[in-house]
């Protein structure tokens, strides 16, 4: 800034700034602190979900803990009455010499061979319990934890549900049946079943307690995402006000330069008896519109300050609100140039009076140019080259200094106590 910025310049300047600052600084804040809106937790409701599918397995593995207790009495039962052997009972083995009196002596009765017809149609209830039960074991110890009274049993029903269900022979079917016997027939199956019923009571309660806290549970939802991440988004916008009030100020400060190159060598012309060149040359300058562009500025943040009030969610949105407030401050700045035309000319043309101190006094030409007629005086000026500039602004000067002799002769011949003349 120097002598030849203008005060509506410097004016226009810092409200620019000063709006800027307030508008971007409002905006960030904005943006900064915004969050999505409330909505329920998709997290407690997929717990939830999860929750209550675990019930139904549970419930699945009670029952078969229930009924293992059940069938292993039923099948000892019916192992009895098939005369299948119970474990660790071993057949006796026939003497191999005899006495006499043994010879003599009519054999005992020969044992009735074990019915092995049922045999495994009666383990099959108790198989099935096994199967279900075997996929239990990893979810129940996983709630509860191991219990060392149940781990016997929970071994047992592993191997017994390893056991390949048999063929259709009656020899595989009984072997199969003996071996399920052996595994199961002193196990504590009751230890198994409390295990069972406990995590399914756990896993009630666990359902019931994420159920109600889906309920209630909300979560802020995710800011969207948009062309650029939300802090490129502030930094883009913020960035681009500050370019436009560089632009403006550099705008600013090269018109004052050039106003500073074009008048500063015509102070000489004073010197060499051509006054009317530098008082045409102001009259001239004056007449140019302010320069810098608050307009931008103020569009810019405006627009900016606008999108992150009605749309502060969605980042990209400060950014086409700083570019759309470019435009129109743009286009607002100019139809207010041209809305106040040359009327501001005449404080103008005396602002740089001040400064340059012309031979000619800017006002005796002002006072040569009939209100109103501003843009047409100006349009005249500039068509002239400037020599005859020059000359008609002397001219000015010169008719407005006779009538103002004049005016000032006529009032001394009519002052009061003086008769007059003639």
């Amino acid at each position: 800034m120097n002598e030849y910025t203008r005060r509506e310049e410097v004016r226009a300047t810092f409200i620019a700034s000063a709006i800027l600052v307030l508008c971007i600084a409002v905006a960030v804040l904005r943006l900064v602190t915004v969050e999505g809106r409330l909505v329920p937790d998709p997290g407690a409701r997929r717990q939830a979900e999860e929750s209550e599918a675990r019930v139904a397995p549970a419930r699945a593995c009670a029952l078969a803990g229930e009924k293992l207790v059940v069938e292993i009495d039923l099948f000892k039962k019916a192992a009895k009455s098939a005369r299948m052997p119970t474990p660790g009972e071993e057949p006796p083995a026939p003497p191999i010499t005899k006495t006499r009196a043994q010879r003599n002596t009519p054999p005992p009765p020969k044992p009735k061979e074990p019915d092995k017809q049922g045999a495994w149609a009666s383990a099959q209830p108790l198989y099935k319990q096994v199967k279900t039960l075997s996929g239990c074991r990893e979810a129940t110890e996983a709630l509860l934890g191991a219990r060392v009274s149940a781990i016997p049993a929970w071994d047992a029903i592993a191997k017994a549900a390893a056991i390949t269900p048999p063929g259709a022979a009656e020899a595989e079917q009984f072997e199969a049946a003996k071996q399920l016997l052996s595994l199961l027939a002193d196990i504590p199956a009751d230890k198994v079943a409390q295990a069972t019923k406990d995590a399914e009571a756990a896993y009630r309660a666990n359902a019931e307690r994420d159920r109600e806290r889906a309920l209630t549970a909300m979560v802020r939802e995710p800011l969207p995402q948009g062309v650029f991440s939300r802090r490129v988004a502030v930094s883009v916008g913020v960035g681009l006000t500050v370019c436009a009030l560089l632009i403006s100020y550099l705008g600013v400060r090269a018109a004052s330069m050039r106003r500073l190159a074009t008048l500063l060598p015509l102070r000489d012309a004073v010197r060499s008896g051509r006054p009317g060149v530098q008082a045409a040359e102001i009259l001239k300058t004056a007449a140019a519109h302010n320069s810098g562009e608050p307009g931008i500025v103020i569009g810019a943040a405006i627009g900016g300050l606008s999108a992150a009030l009605l749309a502060p969610k969605d980042a990209d949105l400060f950014v086409a609100g700083v570019m759309a407030g470019l435009l129109i401050g743009l286009g607002a700045q100019w139809a207010f140039r041209l809305a106040i035309g040359a009327s501001r000319w005449r404080a103008r043309a005396t602002e740089l009076a001040e400064v340059e101190k012309p031979a000619i006094p800017i006002v005796l030409v002002l006072s040569g140019v009939k209100p109103g007629l501003e843009p047409e005086f100006i349009q005249f000026l500039r068509s002239l080259p400037p020599a005859d500039a020059a000359a008609a602004v002397e001219k000015l000067a010169s008719q407005a200094e006779e009538r103002i002799l004049a005016a000032a002769d006529a009032g001394a011949a009519f002052a009061p106590g003086k008769p007059p003349l003639g």
